[in-house]
């Protein structure tokens, strides 16, 4: 895996200016043995040394692409050991009920209201394409 940029910017500390084969003698060692400071840690992620930057000291990855990368495994792992503390339950479709439960709500038209809705359908239909209402010329 790629170093994080915690651990880019650690070992840039130690290479800036060297040549490329002197700096990768170098990083080399850093690998072997990162150091005795106690803030000098290794990413749990991709494994390369950095300099733990935060106040309490107790990072755990040198940069956000490796916390990125450690908290989608752990959101995985927690839906894996949901999923197998808790397996979904089979649903079944009962119709007859589904129904029933609509019935309760459900309440008949009028034969006097289904009238009115066929009269206000027809009424729209012959004021056209638009909503407004035609001009009614009275003779006197």
């Amino acid at each position: 895996m790629q170093p994080g940029e915690g651990a880019v910017e650690y070992a840039s500390e130690f290479t800036e200016g060297l040549t490329r084969e002197e700096a990768a003698a170098i990083i080399r060692k850093l690998l072997r043995e990162p150091g005795d400071n106690p803030r000098i840690k290794r990413c749990e992620v991709c494994g390369y040394p950095f300099r733990d930057k935060t106040r309490p000291g107790n990072a755990k990855v040198c940069g956000d692409t490796c916390k990125t990368t450690r908290k989608t495994v752990q959101r995985a792992e927690q839906r894996a050991r949901k999923d197998v503390d808790k397996p979904k339950r089979e649903r079944r479709y009962d119709q007859e009920a589904f129904m029933r439960r609509l019935w309760n709500y459900e309440k008949p038209y009028d034969p006097d209201k289904l009238a009115q809705i066929a009269a206000a359908r027809e009424q729209a239909r012959l004021m056209g394409g638009g909503r407004r209402k035609p001009i009614r010329k009275v003779e006197y």
